[in-house]
C-alpha cells in the first residue's frame, strides 16, 4: 500500500527535508521526498520503490558518502510496522525526527525503535519504518 502524496492548503506538494550527518561540523547530505521508507532489509526507499539508500554496518550509504544519522524537519508521521504481518502504528505529527545511535527520537522523546538496518541496545528492533508528510 502507497501512502497518498500530501498538499497543503495552498495547493503546494509538502515534502520532507531528510538530511543525513556524517559528524559534527561536516555538511550534511539532503534529500527531499513526499515520503520515504525504511525497510527491514537495510534499505532506504523513496516514492516507486526506488532505493535511494542502503544502511551497512551501522552507516547510511546516501550521494557516495557514508553517514551516521539523520533527522528529518516536520510536521512528519511516522508509521513503525514492527514484525512483518503485522498492522503499523501511527505516530505523530512530529516537528523534528532525528537518530540518536540509531534509535529514532520525535520532538524530545524517544520512540524506542532502532531504525531498520541499525541495531541498537537502547531500541527495539523493527520491521519498516516510513516517514509522512
Amino acid at each position: 500500500m502507497r501512502p497518498a502524496i500530501s498538499f497543503s492548503y495552498s495547493g503546494m506538494l509538502l515534502l520532507l527535508r531528510v538530511s543525513f550527518h556524517v559528524g559534527a561540523g561536516d555538511s550534511p547530505t539532503l534529500m527531499l521526498a513526499s515520503f520515504i521508507r525504511f525497510c527491514a532489509d537495510g534499505s532506504l526507499r523513496g516514492p516507486d520503490n526506488y532505493v535511494v539508500a542502503r544502511c551497512v554496518d551501522g552507516m547510511w550509504h546516501v550521494g557516495g558518502r557514508s553517514h551516521r544519522e539523520l533527522e528529518c524537519e516536520g510536521p512528519v508521521r511516522v508509521r513503525i510496522t514492527t514484525k512483518p504481518g503485522e498492522g503499523p502504528v501511527q505516530h505523530g505529527p512530529f516537528q523534528h525526527l532525528r537518530t540518536l545511535n540509531g534509535v529514532l527520537h520525535g520532538d524530545t522523546q524517544s520512540l524506542h525503535v532502532s531504525m531498520p538496518g541499525r541495531t541498537s541496545s537502547a531500541g527495539s528492533e523493527c520491521h519498516e519504518i516510513t516517514f509522512l508528510t
